[in-house]
């Protein structure tokens, strides 16, 4: 592989079609796997690399089936050809993983989140995630043809592969009968996406500049990495982080606490008791359920700015419209003044999520639902795992009235030392809801590298 300059445009025809845009069809499922040693890893490979989707356009012509593969560190080591002093190029947050005590420093899987409950993601010398496939096709005919084309060369390659959830097919499949783009706490989702962009020259201070996300084109000697001319730097280079979460979520406690909460909604938002449970939903949210953003449309959902992004905080420093610990507003605070020691500009991320199992039905909350997330970035450390910490923890900018604060979605309320409560600020005074629950748990991790179509085809030989 050559070495390419940082003012090169990346060929997209190299790139995992999934890290420059999130694909559109209607079904998809996530494989998990353990290989059992190279030689059945680079055949495991080498028999689904013709299935794998670039970044470049397919125009009209949208595929039935395609699909990406992601890597972990173990995954590498076994599948690749990179000595162990190469290997070790890779940072930290990567090669330890996300049960490591560094990652758990942001992550705080703690309690119903601990690792040891996780369906896939707690590694042992004898049970590790290796490699992530994730499938996508426009039927459920083609989806089980692509699951089928990948698990019988799983099973032809000797590998092993993860079951996570009880019900169903046991396999991480997207529910595509939800409505697209929602979650099954009936938000819209995926609005608020980096602009990616290339700059030339360079430019440090735009979050949305690809070589923030793709490797191979570093906006620092901080990375991302591995780069250079070396071994890890070819290998890594126009290849992208992906931290993959499985993140089970409670519908029935969320729905309980909007019910139990909606009487404390100001009297101008107790038009009705449905009414008043949305005014909750937008609160801990910062977008109402059909994605308006409290910034523009305070008093209720707009269709007109449903797919809003073009906004800002700072003319709302008392939070009287949108919450400072907002699952929006922390996850992406715009232009909240940081603390000095936070990094500029606010690091982003490119979610790339769908909703997996049945939603609830009016007789039952019973079975397995939640989110399939994919954090794709950089670094891992200063993207991904900075930005979850600041969700379980909002001490990043003075403006919070807590500085052991959390995320009014996401956080997780076992954390040591976390202040459960969530403050509204209205007009008729402060709203305070004294403790938060569990929303969301978290169910599995793995951290993987999505790498270049040519070093899939390098490992595949």
């Amino acid at each position: 592989m050559t070495t390419t300059t940082n003012n090169s445009i990346p060929d997209k025809s190299n790139i995992q079609g999934m890290i420059l845009r999130g694909f559109t069809h209607p079904y998809s499922c996530h494989l998990i796997f353990q290989f059992n040693d190279k030689k059945g890893a680079k055949s495991f490979i080498k028999t689904i690399l013709p299935y794998i989707q670039s970044a470049e356009s397919w125009g009209d012509a949208k595929p039935d089936i395609m699909l990406n593969i992601g890597l972990t560190y173990n995954g590498i080591k076994t599948a690749s050809d990179l000595s162990e002093t190469y290997l070790e190029y890779f940072p930290n947050s990567f090669t330890e993983g996300p049960t490591s005590a560094g990652s758990q420093g942001s992550l705080n899987d703690w309690g119903v989140s601990d690792p040891s409950g996780w369906a896939f993601g707690n590694d042992t010398a004898d049970l590790h995630v290796d490699c992530v496939v994730h499938t996508y096709a426009m039927t459920d005919d083609t989806l089980a043809l692509i699951i089928s084309i990948v698990s019988d060369a799983a099973k032809a390659n000797g590998l092993t592969e993860f079951l996570p959830i009880d019900n169903g097919t046991k396999r991480l499949e997207e529910y595509a009968l939800m409505p697209r783009n929602f979650i099954h706490f009936d938000y819209l989702d995926g609005i608020d996406q980096p602009d990616l962009v290339w700059n030339d020259p360079p430019d440090p201070n735009d979050n949305g500049d690809l070589r923030n996300f793709l490797i191979g084109y570093p906006l620092s000697d901080s990375g991302p990495g591995p780069t250079g001319d070396n071994p890890a730097g070819d290998f890594a280079k126009d290849g992208c982080y992906n931290a993959f979460r499985m993140l089970y979520q409670d519908v029935k406690v969320f729905d309980e606490f909007l019910v139990a909460n909606a009487p404390k909604a100001p009297k101008n938002m107790q038009q009705t008791p449905k009414y008043a449970q949305e005014w909750v939903a937008a609160k801990l949210n910062g977008r109402w359920r059909n994605g308006s953003p409290l910034e523009l449309s305070p008093k209720g959902p707009d269709e007109a700015t449903s797919h809003a992004t073009d906004f800002e905080y700072k003319g709302d420093t008392s939070g009287m419209k949108c919450p400072f610990a907002a699952h929006t507003r922390v996850g992406n605070p715009r232009d909240e003044v940081l603390n000095p020691s936070e990094p500029s500009p606010v690091p982003r991320l490119l979610r790339r999520g769908m909703a997996y199992g049945a939603p609830p039905t009016l007789e039952s909350y019973d079975g397995e639902r939640g989110l399939i997330g994919l954090f794709l970035c950089g670094s891992i450390a200063t993207q991904f795992e900075l930005l979850y910490s600041w969700m379980n923890t909002t001490n990043f900018a003075n403006s919070f009235p807590t500085q052991q604060g959390q995320d009014g979605l996401i956080a997780n309320r076992d954390m040591p030392g976390a202040d459960r409560s969530f403050n509204i600020p209205t007009a008729e005074g402060t709203v305070t809801i004294d403790s938060l629950p569990h929303f969301v748990i978290t169910r599995g991790t793995a951290y993987c590298l999505l790498p270049s179509i040519s070093t899939l085809k390098n490992i595949a030989g």
